[in-house]
């Protein structure tokens, strides 16, 4: 799976990326609209985490990040958003990911796709 996007650092300090995070998704939600949206996790270090925002179908124009993604071995987890928090104790569980995909919906329900 191609995944193509625009890329941003974001700290993970004492959980700084939650809010970081959330405010790129509300700006490019603003140009594309959130369910057009989806959001890729990867190369986490110590301290931060590297977030692409790219589009479910088709290219952002002004993209700078492109990953082949594993087709298969993905789990999804779905939940309402303000419990994403929650959720993420559960997934991190088991260790740690290899990517994460995100995706949001206007009634506040959320979905979560990770592999290790």
């Amino acid at each position: 799976m191609l995944f193509q996007g625009i890329r941003r650092v974001f700290s993970t300090k004492d959980g700084a990326q939650y809010d970081t995070i959330g405010a790129f998704w509300e700006e490019m939600s603003a140009k594309y609209g959130i369910e057009n949206l989806r959001g890729l996790g990867c190369s986490w270090t110590e301290d931060t985490i590297e977030y692409v925002i790219g589009l479910k179908n088709g290219i952002i124009g002004d993209a700078d990040f492109t990953a082949e993604l594993p087709d298969t071995g993905w789990i999804t987890v779905r939940g309402r958003t303000e419990e994403l928090g929650r959720m993420y104790d559960e997934i991190y569980r088991d260790g740690r990911l290899l990517y994460e995909i995100e995706t949001f919906y206007e009634n506040g329900e959320c979905e979560v796709q990770y592999v290790r």
